[in-house]
């Protein structure tokens, strides 16, 4: 599917802040791009999964801008206008893993138990029968 982008000069327009607003748009392009990419990857096999984060950092700096005015005599000064601009830095981050394993068991006959030491041993389970030919008797 083609998308259609049309440029528009936002330098004098009034715009909304909000996620749908142009001030956005390029992260949500950033966005659904490493969305793409990822799903790629898991897709072909590449990875077995993704994590994607978003970090949006937000402030309003103090700022001046410079006009020029000419003052009561006619002579040509500046004028100084303060404001708070607004400041969105944004920060996609993609991480994709891969999975290594090494696998292997122990299993035994055996019971696990602590020793006088309070360390766990893993003994061999005794037959409760007794044998004519115990030693202990």
């Amino acid at each position: 599917m083609d998308k259609i982008a049309e440029r528009i000069d936002l330098s004098s327009k009034v715009l909304e802040i909000d996620i749908y607003s142009p001030i956005f748009q390029e992260m949500l392009d950033n966005l659904n791009t490493e969305i793409e990419r990822t799903i790629k990857k898991v897709y072909d096999k590449d990875f077995v999964g993704g994590e994607i984060s978003l970090k949006l950092n937000i402030e309003i700096p103090k700022a001046f801008k410079e006009f020029p005015k000419k003052d009561e005599f006619g002579e040509m000064t500046v004028k100084t206008y303060a404001y708070r601009r607004p400041r969105f830095v944004h920060k996609v981050t993609t991480t994709l893993k891969k999975q290594f394993k090494q696998e292997g068991e122990y299993e035994a006959e055996r019971e696990i138990k602590v020793d006088d030491d309070g360390r766990f041993i893993a003994v061999p389970v005794e037959d409760p029968q007794v044998s004519m030919f115990d030693e202990n008797e």
